[in-house]
């Protein structure tokens, strides 16, 4: 449920593309992007997760079924979103291209993760209770979000994107450019929740497969662009200048922030993930009544990890 309602109404509405004029940095305070076409889907998706939030607790207790801790993992990815699409960066993304993976970082391995963390699956279902339509996205969510579908689409996301043809294309196109955002961000939701809710060794076998080769592949990805010998991206050949960088160095950045700052991520859910086979969570000897007592909370607010002991 969770990924289809997010992806529905974070990317409700295109984001602009990066305009034609190079952001320099006496005007990079003033470029920032109030589009309501990106606000109100914002606005929207907090207005229902606090609406259910209230709901949840007026019924069963203040930090019941969702604690201030899943709170405020929402409220970050919210705010990674604002950076990612509002802030000053979305504009300077069409000048260097270090700012702009940046941004596909924010998109990717930021916002989910931490909009998910807050199980918004469960404020969602309060909020919008004996809304039929939502149901077959969530029949959709629960099949994509596999391990292996999920890791399948986030990679031919990641590849297809950043091919030089298809990277300079979306740089030029408002409808290009809102379609690779919606694809970064919704196939990094099915991916993160594949993740997330593989808190058993049975699942975190497959999951962990997905995490690797998601790691190996986007580190090659991201070594393939910071060692390409000339400029692979034609959009940036002549915008970096104002900022001290030569294009070569600028996609030599880029390159880094995939492969080191992204990598550090997938290998930290990769070690996760190998812990849960080791101690499976739910598994170990102990009181049964703790694993009934997680089991209710579920049920409430729908899977995640920022439950209370």
């Amino acid at each position: 449920m969770t990924p289809a309602i997010l992806l529905a109404v974070l990317t409700a509405a295109p984001a602009a593309a990066h305009g034609p004029d190079a952001v320099r940095p006496d005007t990079l305070s003033q470029a920032w992007r109030l589009e309501p076409t990106v606000l109100a889907p914002l606005l929207v998706a907090l207005a229902l997760y606090g609406l259910g939030v209230a709901r949840l607790w007026v019924n069963a207790g203040r930090g019941r079924g969702l604690t201030w801790l899943c709170v405020l993992a929402f409220g970050g990815g919210a705010v990674a979103l604002v950076i990612a699409l509002v802030s000053p960066l979305d504009a300077l993304g069409g000048t260097l291209l270090s700012a702009h993976m940046a941004q596909h970082a924010l998109l990717i391995a930021v916002a989910p993760p931490l909009l998910l963390l807050g199980r918004p699956g469960g404020a969602f279902a309060w909020a919008l209770a004996g809304h039929g339509p939502w149901r077959s996205l969530a029949r959709l969510g629960d099949r994509l979000s596999r391990p292996l579908p999920a890791a399948a689409l986030h990679g031919a996301a990641l590849w297809v994107w950043h091919a030089p043809a298809a990277f300079d294309a979306a740089l030029a196109s408002p409808l290009l450019h809102a379609v690779e955002h919606v694809t970064f961000f919704g196939t990094a939701l099915l991916f993160w929740r594949a993740v997330l809710e593989a808190r058993t060794s049975r699942r975190a076998g497959p999951a962990l497969a997905a995490a690797f080769a998601t790691l190996m592949h986007g580190g090659l990805l991201g070594g393939l662009i910071t060692m390409a010998p000339a400029p692979l991206y034609t959009w940036y050949r002549t915008r970096t200048a104002s900022w001290g960088l030569t294009p070569l160095e600028d996609q030599q950045l880029a390159g880094l922030l995939m492969w080191v700052p992204l990598g550090t991520v997938y290998l930290g859910a990769c070690l996760v993930l190998a812990s849960r086979l080791v101690v499976p969570a739910g598994e170990r000897a102990g009181a049964p009544s703790v694993r009934v007592a997680a089991a209710r909370r579920r049920s409430v607010a729908g899977p995640g990890s920022c439950r209370k002991a």
